[in-house]
């Protein structure tokens, strides 16, 4: 007859910190994908990034976060170096404004460095040129290269 005998292995000993909860171990080597802080063990299977935590300032560091926020970087770029050229546009116009009146021409634009051009929409309608700025229309008359500023009604 054939006897069966068991293996016995003993138990290996948790090793507890000063607070009695258990020590992390890091054996399978997980780390965060956006910082490589390594990730505990006993952490769940899922777990990706390290944990959300605040510094002694009052930051909250959150890796999941800022790698997701890393993808739309530079769209969020070019968006925000669109609007801070048509922030100085309306500033350059209303300094035109101030300076000439609402009638212009060309020449005053180009001077200010406002670019009829490069606006928000534009719409052709029986000869003129509507460029909607921030703040402001200008209607443009290209057979005598003038140009009418209007502020927009926003209400």
């Amino acid at each position: 007859m054939h006897c069966l005998t068991q293996k016995i292995t003993p138990m290996k000993k948790k090793v507890f910190d000063i607070t009695g909860r258990p020590v992390k171990t890091y054996k399978l080597g997980r780390t965060c994908q956006f910082c490589g802080e390594p990730i505990a063990d006993q952490e769940r299977a899922s777990k990706t990034h390290c944990t959300r935590y605040k510094d002694e300032f009052g930051i909250v560091h959150d890796c999941k976060r800022k790698k997701h926020q890393l993808k739309t970087q530079l769209q969020e770029d070019v968006l925000l170096d669109f609007s801070a050229r048509h922030r100085e546009y309306k500033r350059q116009i209303e300094k035109v404004i101030a300076a000439h009146g609402d009638q212009v021409t060309t020449e005053v634009l180009v001077a200010y460095n406002v670019n009829p051009g490069d606006n928000l929409s534009y719409n052709y309608h029986s000869g003129l040129l509507y460029a909607e700025m921030l703040g402001y229309r200008i209607i443009s008359n290209p057979n005598l290269n003038t140009h009418k500023i209007e502020k927009h009604d926003n209400s």
